[in-house]
């Protein structure tokens, strides 16, 4: 794959992804779309979705994790994929290492938390954010 190409995918994922962060934010009010109580009845079988956990508690759970993982998606659009169409491999390597972080904690503690269809839906998210990061050709270099 082509910089610009792996750079311009990455650039997709972390949009599309910053809109199923809005969702999560958007918990902490209610669910006035209903994607997020479908989300978590696929996640959690016989879930009853937002309005099963709708305590404050839960509800600062989802602004919380909206937040966070729309700042993550922010610096793979703006760092990371620049970093890889100019070729920096410090910073996908960092990237990686991040990608990486946040699956282990997230999918360990979905797992530890009776929830382990996340850790399956973290794993395709997973493999779809290295995609650019691994599958990037190296610029080539000028010979002498």
């Amino acid at each position: 794959m082509s910089p610009k190409a792996a750079a311009n995918f990455m650039r997709f994922l972390a949009i599309a992804s910053l809109l199923s962060a809005l969702v999560f934010a958007l918990g902490a009010i209610g669910d006035p779309t209903g994607i997020l109580s479908q989300f978590l009845t696929i996640i959690i079988p016989g879930s009853e979705g937002v309005g099963g956990i709708a305590t404050p508690e839960a509800k600062v759970g989802f602004a919380i994790a909206g937040g966070l993982f729309a700042g993550f998606m922010m610096m793979l659009l703006l760092i990371t994929a620049p970093a890889i169409e100019e070729g920096n491999a410090a910073i996908k390597r960092a990237s990686i290492y991040a990608l990486l972080a946040w699956f282990v904690i997230d999918s360990s503690a979905s797992i530890a938390g009776g929830v382990p269809l996340n850790a399956l839906s973290n794993s395709i998210l997973l493999i779809l954010y290295l995609l650019p990061l691994v599958w990037v050709k190296a610029p080539e270099t000028a010979s002498v």
